[in-house]
């Protein structure tokens, strides 16, 4: 997988880098969107409670902000068809996104606690709502990069260490990215691609955009980065 890398002014370079407001509001919705799709074991029934309110509650103003990123796109690509198919290719790729398999245990929880706040109040501004928590929902993504930065530093130092006796630490993807000769995927692509777990994986087509929603459930409690173990005993080897 490559990490979408953290540019000169420390922001890290995702399909969210340099939107309006009107689109992080409209990816607020899409990452809710997608947890209530893959979130599914009981204790996250509030997501899908929630997030229905959230679209039912304040189809109007949501309407408003899809009509003005439709249009803006109408224009930027001088005809409504190629608008539409821009569009649609740009939330696939914020759908594909949130759906990221190793980060979606942390995500669940996230949108749990998103769901949790606005079940609880009282009269909520569903613009405002979105835009003072869009990077909420960016926080699991954001902790996922940085523990797999960390892995990969571990795994070069370790191949620095002991790579001519023992080998490279991820032989198996070396391997693969060797003989397919291909760039490693990135976050925003095909979820399936993003995991060495094979998913049972189906789309749902969002009927604002086009853009097909993936629906990929994870086994939250396998580990979402691998470990790179030191040697034993390796001042001691001969």
């Amino acid at each position: 997988m490559t990490i979408p890398r953290v540019n000169s002014l420390g922001q890290r370079e995702t399909v969210h880098l340099g939107i309006s407001d009107d689109e992080k509001v409209w990816h607020f919705r899409s990452a809710w969107n997608v947890a209530a799709l893959n979130c599914l074991d009981p204790q996250y029934q509030p997501i899908l409670d929630a997030y229905s309110s959230y679209i039912s509650d304040h189809a109007r103003p949501l309407k408003r902000v899809n009509d003005r990123i439709d249009a803006e796109y109408r224009q930027e690509h001088g005809a409504r068809r190629a608008g539409i198919q821009a569009r649609e290719s740009q939330m696939t790729m914020v759908y594909n996104y949130f759906a990221l398999p190793p980060a979606r245990a942390d995500f669940c929880r996230t949108a749990l606690g998103v769901s949790q706040q606005y079940l609880a109040a009282e009269q909520i501004d569903p613009i405002a709502f979105a835009l003072a928590n869009f990077q909420t929902f960016e926080g699991p993504f954001e902790r996922f990069f940085v523990a797999y930065e960390e892995y990969q530093r571990e795994s070069a130092a370790w191949d620095a260490r002991y790579g001519d006796r023992y080998g490279s630490s991820q032989p198996g993807y070396v391997a693969v990215k060797n003989a397919y000769g291909y760039q490693a995927p990135q976050p925003g692509s095909d979820p399936a691609t993003l995991t060495a777990t094979p998913l049972q994986e189906t789309k749902v087509v969002d009927p604002d955009t086009g853009a097909q929603i993936p629906v990929a459930p994870v086994d939250e409690t396998r580990s979402s980065l691998p470990v790179v173990q030191p040697i034993p005993s390796d001042d001691n080897s001969n």
